[in-house]
């Protein structure tokens, strides 16, 4: 398609049985009209084989779930979640721009039949209001612009359930503007830090931080 004619594949193994890998077109340069959000991030691949992890270990179970990507980007973590968990419903999500490079890449993956993609813009309060509840969401590499803080927090706030699990994933660029996020966050939700132990024993970073929480 010419509209992506300039963007590169990139794949990523995960450890389901006869599974093929996860496989996203990306503008690895982040210069194009889609900026840095067609990019694949290193806390993204934290998150994912994460995700993995807990697949193969058998401490997450999906099936019949509802899991929410919010900032999908290219759609690597929900895509790969959506292969190590085939009996649960993944909805990626980011603003309008990058909607049609997420239905592309979900195209990539065999059509994933239980992966949708949908315009969700944290700044508009009614954007992704036809989202029903959700029993997780993934977010990587969301806290990267102290701008988006606020909008992130809200929209968590707004589409968590009393439930719902929060998994967040970043990289750290600046502690004082995390912090001011964390607090932000901690109003309305409890949480933890994933120890480097439970992650990937390759795949991690100590520079990525892994975060869980659940609405208070």
């Amino acid at each position: 398609m010419p509209e992506f004619e300039n963007y590169i594949e990139y794949g990523l193994d995960i450890s389901r049985a006869n599974e093929s890998p996860v496989r996203v077109l990306q503008d690895a340069t982040g210069v194009g009209r889609c900026g840095v959000g067609s990019t694949v991030w290193d806390a993204g691949l934290v998150l994912a084989k994460y995700l993995d992890k807990q697949t193969q270990d058998g401490t997450l179970s999906l099936s019949g779930k509802t899991v929410l990507e919010l900032g999908s980007g290219t759609g690597l973590v929900g895509l790969a979640l959506a292969k190590l968990q085939p009996a649960c419903t993944v909805i990626l999500s980011d603003k309008s721009e990058l909607v049609p490079l997420l239905e592309r890449n979900i195209s990539l993956n065999c059509a994933q039949p239980n992966t949708t993609a949908v315009c969700l813009d944290w700044c508009d309060p009614e954007s992704g209001s036809a989202v029903g509840p959700v029993d997780m969401i993934l977010v990587s590499d969301g806290v990267w612009a102290s701008e988006l803080h606020a909008p992130l927090a809200e929209t968590l706030g707004r589409l968590a359930g009393e439930h719902t699990r929060v998994i967040l994933a970043f990289e750290s660029r600046n502690f004082e503007e995390e912090a001011m996020f964390v607090a932000l966050w901690s109003q309305k939700f409890r949480f933890h830090d994933i120890k480097p132990q439970d992650q990937h024993p390759v795949m991690q970073s100590e520079d990525i931080f892994l975060f869980e929480g659940q609405r208070k």
